[in-house]
């Protein structure tokens, strides 16, 4: 979707600093640091078992969230594919026409049955090189919550600076990401954590802190004089580099790409070596989170070398995987634009039925109080309801690893449009951003899941014969009442957990 603003298709995980720290893996990179799984995901005995998941007794199967909600009695899995979908006597005779043994599981009153999440565009393997540290941001250290902190300052910043430093092995460089630099003094200069502030903590070993958005840092003394020890210290860049932080107290983002020669060849071979746990951790993550596919945007050849490894490394996961690549600039036949925060009104109207438009859901309920204190004129900050009314399809998408991996909350966002990161004196009222664009949940639902599959040109979602996409609820998502993001999600892919 070129004819937009390309601005709004760029991603902190493009970043200088990610692409030097890449380069820098690159050279340390083994083939023998992963190692291929033989593990076989199937068995004879799983293919001749089908599973019927009823629904007749006060539970509900949900096969589509659309302008008109589809339901169905039954439906019947065969090892990960969807076998039958309608009234429940339909599905059993048509599953008594094979020769599988047959399954019946009775849906409980209180639970549900709906479309597994896709999680489109994400950069899935620099995400997780950021998970082998801790996330100074809005939801925690493992960066896993799906609230945001309310004690969100730079007391909590100094306090888990301190914690992490006591866990960490002698010599090991704290490194940290996530900061929200805006929030936690609430647009105001950060002098809490300049270069002299962080030194004054008296923690002996190199401390970086990188925002959220990978455009700046805050390191000590010791992280300095590391770079400076490093191959690229003797060059007129490093010189450039302790000119802009004399006088500005931190890094800025022209000399984010220097911070990564900071880290050591010990370290580099520890991040690569330690890399598959971090990915199996992060997609385990999501799965507890409804999420059923990822779609890994590939920036680099390298990237590409990486999570082929990876996926092969442990294939015996329930997600699949597709890939996007970025570094190609061509206008796919979905004419699609990722991770949208803003939009002019004269770029709405150029959009049309062919277009797909990913939308960052999850900033608004982190960066909304920003955004309102910034100058928008003409823009509409992530509108949902004005991209359905232009006839595109609607994706919303993750920030991840600057948020979680929750798409049940992204939809709640979605639908409430609620800042959650705000002073605490604003009223309710104030802390609603653009009521007007709000969607309905039945919208965001889908948005989630058959309009994601869309995006990222999945075709045949949930189709007969192909990947059984679906999720089991502990409750009904539109009836419960129940808030989204705090339904429990008690398996994807029942029939072969």
């Amino acid at each position: 979707m070129h004819f937009l603003n390309p601005m709004l298709q760029s991603h902190p995980m493009e970043s200088p600093f990610i692409q030097t720290w890449l380069n820098r893996l690159a050279d340390k990179y083994t083939p023998d640091l992963f190692t291929p799984s033989l593990y076989a995901q199937s068995s004879s005995e799983s293919e001749l078992q089908v599973d019927i998941f009823d629904a007749r007794h006060g539970s509900v199967i949900y096969t589509e969230f659309s302008d008109t909600v589809k339901t169905a009695e039954a439906i019947a899995m065969q090892n990960g594919r969807l076998f039958s979908v309608g009234h429940f006597h339909e599905v059993y005779k048509t599953v008594k026409q094979t020769e599988g043994l047959v399954r019946i599981h009775q849906l409980q009153s209180n639970e549900a049955i709906m479309p597994s999440c896709m999680s489109a565009h994400c950069y899935l393997v620099e995400s997780a090189l950021c998970r082998h540290y801790a996330d100074l941001g809005l939801h925690g250290l493992s960066g896993a919550a799906t609230r945001v902190r309310q004690d969100y300052s730079c007391d909590y910043v100094s306090n888990s600076l301190a914690y992490l430093d006591s866990s960490l092995a002698k010599g090991s460089c704290l490194f940290c990401f996530g900061l929200e630099p805006y929030l936690l003094n609430w647009g105001k200069p950060l002098e809490s954590l300049s270069v002299q502030a962080l030194d004054a903590f008296n923690i002996k070993r190199p401390v970086c802190i990188v925002s959220s958005d990978f455009s700046s840092a805050y390191v000590n003394t010791q992280l300095i004089d590391r770079v400076k020890a490093s191959a690229l210290g003797k060059s007129p860049t490093f010189k450039s580099f302790i000119q802009s932080v004399n006088k500005h107290s931190f890094v800025t983002a022209e000399a984010m790409s220097i911070l990564p020669w900071a880290f050591n060849d010990h370290e580099l071979i520890w991040q690569l070596s330690e890399l598959c746990a971090s990915f199996n951790g992060i997609v385990e993550q999501a799965e507890r989170q409804g999420v059923c596919h990822f779609e890994v945007a590939i920036q680099s050849q390298f990237v590409t070398l990486l999570f082929n490894s990876l996926v092969a490394s442990k294939p015996q996961r329930h997600c699949s995987f597709s890939t996007y690549e970025t570094y190609q600039c061509h206008i796919d036949e979905l004419a699609r634009l990722d991770h949208c925060e803003v939009l002019k009104s004269s770029q709405l109207s150029r959009l049309n039925q062919q277009t797909s438009v990913g939308l960052s859901m999850g900033r608004l309920a982190t960066s909304g109080f920003k955004w309102v204190n910034d100058y928008h004129f003409n823009e509409l900050l992530v509108p949902c309801k004005s991209v359905l009314n232009n006839g595109c399809n609607l994706c919303l998408q993750s920030n991840f690893p600057s948020e979680p991996l929750s798409p049940l909350r992204l939809a709640e966002i979605a639908s409430e449009r609620d800042i959650e990161a705000m002073p605490a004196h604003y009223t309710c009222e104030q802390r609603s951003l653009d009521p007007s664009e709000r969607i309905t949940l039945v919208q965001a639902l889908h948005a989630v899941t058959h309009g994601a599959a869309q995006h990222i040109n999945m075709r045949n979602y949930n189709a007969v014969g192909g990947e059984a996409n679906f999720m089991i609820l502990g409750c009904d998502p539109l009836c419960s009442g129940e808030r989204l993001r705090d339904v429990k999600i008690k398996s994807i892919r029942p029939s072969i957990l």
